[in-house]
């Protein structure tokens, strides 16, 4: 009995696949076109990448080659030539849009134009989300606010990069965290960074200057 369902079913199938060979064929084709496509675009945004991040280490290299002996003229010079060069790029996705985006940001700081490097910083993350560059942009991006005088998204950004426990810098983005938030007077929320920050870090040196803080805050009446 199982041996004749069996073979009903593949008669069956045959049957099917006869009838409906040239739509089988069609779709098989269009699948084939897809993946093929797939391929393609895979391949051609790869290059595309590559073509960015080198253009990036061009314009990097263009920027520091010799410049030691530079007047400062030259130097402005250079920068607004690589951020020029690297704007069109900043624009794109993917981690070269990202790194054009962090040397304009740094370069822009540089110039003491800060609400232009928050601007690209917050690009910067935008593109490099659920990457190792993420953190490095929020913290960035907070000492920008704090230049601009803007604490609270100063707060917000300290404390993206703070509880990234991949950040290299996390201990420093822990105090800075709390520092801003002294800043702005909310002394428990600080006391409350400091105390986490000691007590996950203790011995290292901005745990050590948390737990300075929280004596201080203590001494002061700021806190219990």
């Amino acid at each position: 009995m199982a041996e004749y369902e069996e073979q009903t079913a593949s008669s069956k199938l045959s049957s099917f696949i006869e009838k409906n060979r040239k739509n089988i064929i069609t779709v098989f084709v269009i699948l084939v076109c897809l993946l093929a496509g797939y391929i393609v675009f895979a391949a051609l945004n790869n290059k595309a990448k590559e073509k960015n991040l080198q253009a990036l280490d061009e314009i990097t290299y263009e920027l520091t080659s010799k410049s030691s002996d530079l007047e400062d003229s030259e130097v402005e010079a250079r920068i607004a030539t690589a951020i020029e060069k690297a704007a069109p790029i900043a624009k794109k996705g993917g981690i070269a849009g990202a790194r054009a985006n962090m040397l304009c940001a740094e370069l822009t700081f540089k110039q003491e134009k800060y609400d232009e490097a928050a601007a690209y910083w917050k690009a910067a993350a935008s593109k490099s989300k659920k990457t190792y560059l993420a953190p490095i942009a929020y913290f960035n991006l907070a000492v920008c606010y704090e230049n601009i005088g803007n604490n609270d998204l100063a707060v917000e950004n300290y404390k993206l990069a703070a509880n990234d426990e991949s950040f290299v810098m996390r201990t420093h983005a822990m105090f800075s965290y709390g520092r801003v938030l002294e800043t702005k007077g909310d002394f428990s929320a600080a006391a409350e960074v400091y105390t986490e920050l000691n007590d996950k870090f203790a011995g290292n040196s901005w745990a050590n200057l948390a737990k300075t803080r929280l004596i201080s805050l203590q001494n002061e009446g700021k806190i219990e």
